[in-house]
């Protein structure tokens, strides 16, 4: 079922296109001048806020993109980058991801006491990321968040977090101790459906997916809606509320990028945020 699922979903982004957490950085070579929104035809850029090594995102994205009648994917790297090229490259971009990582500042949403749970922390990289948020909501332009991805777009919409869900009484989620750093495997629900650029998530569609957080949504943002939850009632999907301003503006708890592929919750969704990138991409 989920086989056919799949081939039907891959087929109907053919027909679209044809319409038409400790890492090291890349960061911009020299020759690699900020790009023109009409250069689109040639690429479509991606932005990750912080790029990783392991290549997992751009992965994940190229593998789904294969074999599509779509542009090459272009990714640069946000975090780090001199502002002006940064404006530039938004201008010309597809869409943007904000990736996983480090927790975010807990005075960003009114706990600073809590820093001494929520272990390192790049005040920069918070910075960086409103800094696209803002963008995001400006200009509609579609962005993913993955884990942090999911906390930073609640932050800026004016939510909290738990600083660490053991201490909230959620469990089964990597309890952030000392050396605790492997992967773990959590079950994600989806308790209504929706659509995201004609890929449909149903009620009930659930699965075990990578998650590596100590960290979750507790009161969330008014400018989203929960999509996803775990077992215990912990939100781990959201999307903006406004559809017709940000048209796809989706974070996940969980990571997609690393889960076992040709799933709903992994392909899928990324299937709908390279179709909303496809859409952006067009001239």
């Amino acid at each position: 079922m989920m086989t056919a699922w799949f081939r039907f979903g891959f087929l109907w982004l053919s027909v679209l296109l044809l319409a038409g957490c400790s890492s090291g950085t890349e960061t911009p070579g020299a020759g690699d001048a900020p790009r023109a929104a009409s250069a689109r035809l040639d690429s479509a850029t991606i932005i990750l806020s912080k790029y990783y090594q392991s290549r997992n995102y751009r992965n994940w994205l190229e593998r789904i993109s294969e074999g599509q009648d779509m542009p090459p994917l272009r990714f640069v790297e946000a975090y780090g980058a001199d502002s002006v090229w940064l404006r530039t490259e938004l201008v010309g971009a597809s869409a943007v991801v904000l990736t996983g990582g480090e927790d975010i500042h807990p005075a960003r949403y009114g706990q600073a006491a809590d820093t001494i749970r929520c272990g390192r922390i790049d005040e920069e990289r918070d910075r960086v990321e409103h800094q696209l948020l803002d963008h995001v909501l400006a200009t509609g332009l579609p962005c993913l968040g993955v884990c942090r991805g999911l906390q930073i777009m609640n932050v800026h919409g004016g939510g909290s977090l738990h600083p660490h869900l053991p201490d909230a009484g959620f469990d089964g989620h990597r309890g952030g101790a000392p050396g605790n750093t492997s992967d773990t495997l959590h079950p994600v629900i989806i308790p209504s459906t929706w659509r995201a650029e004609g890929t449909v998530f149903p009620a009930g569609a659930q699965g075990m997916f990578v998650s590596h957080h100590h960290q979750g949504i507790d009161r969330l943002a008014k400018g989203y809606a929960a999509w996803a939850e775990d077992p215990g009632g912990l939100i781990e999907g959201i999307r903006h509320r406004d559809t017709l301003q940000v048209p796809f503006l989706v974070g996940v708890q969980w990571h997609p990028e690393r889960s076992e592929p040709g799933q709903l919750l992994s392909d899928g969704l990324g299937m709908a945020f390279l179709g909303a990138a496809l859409r952006e991409t067009r001239p």
